[in-house]
């Protein structure tokens, strides 16, 4: 059987932080300050239908209570998809070593929830819709213990979900927070 796509990457990765929240579902957040990587920060686009199919996935994949979109994490999932994509890396740290918790604080300095992060990279071939990329995301993220740890926690109640694409590259990444 054909190998319809490859994927290059599948990393994952917790950050924990305390107790607050922030956003409201749909609303870019606005940017608090200059932390994130500029170039990935203007071009990242924070709803996009792939990230909504992922969203739903996930959702759909849970047994426990759906997830409600953040625009705080939706944001910091979006740069972080767009400055991989950009830079040519994987990983929950960029190379100044900035990780999930530094982005959701360069959103929003006083976000006090605890947050997990997952990122799935891959090659999708042309004519692939969004809903089968989101399945092939949620199919290697359940196929991961430890991203399906954070995709299935219970105590996680918002997602943001942050795409981007090179070529035939994608990018995507989840933050989930309490």
């Amino acid at each position: 059987m054909q190998r319809l796509y490859s994927i290059a990457s599948l990393v994952m990765a917790c950050a924990f932080l305390a107790a607050c929240s922030s956003g409201r579902p749909g609303e870019p957040a606005p940017l608090r300050s200059v932390g994130l990587p500029q170039q990935a920060a203007s071009s990242a686009v924070s709803d996009t239908p792939l990230g909504r199919a992922v969203a739903r996935a996930v959702n759909d994949y849970r047994s426990a209570a759906p997830l409600a979109v953040n625009s705080t994490l939706q944001r910091a999932a979006a740069v972080h998809a767009s400055d991989m994509a950009i830079r040519n890396y994987a990983g929950h740290h960029n190379p100044e070593g900035q990780g999930p918790v530094d982005r959701v604080l360069a959103i929003d300095e006083n976000y006090q929830r605890r947050i997990g992060e997952t990122i799935w990279m891959g090659q999708v071939p042309a004519g692939r819709s969004d809903a089968q990329i989101a399945a092939m995301v949620i199919n290697a993220w359940s196929n991961s213990p430890r991203h399906r740890t954070i995709v299935e926690a219970s105590r996680n109640s918002q997602i943001g979900v942050g795409t981007a694409q090179k070529g035939d590259a994608y990018y995507v990444v989840a933050v989930f927070s309490d």
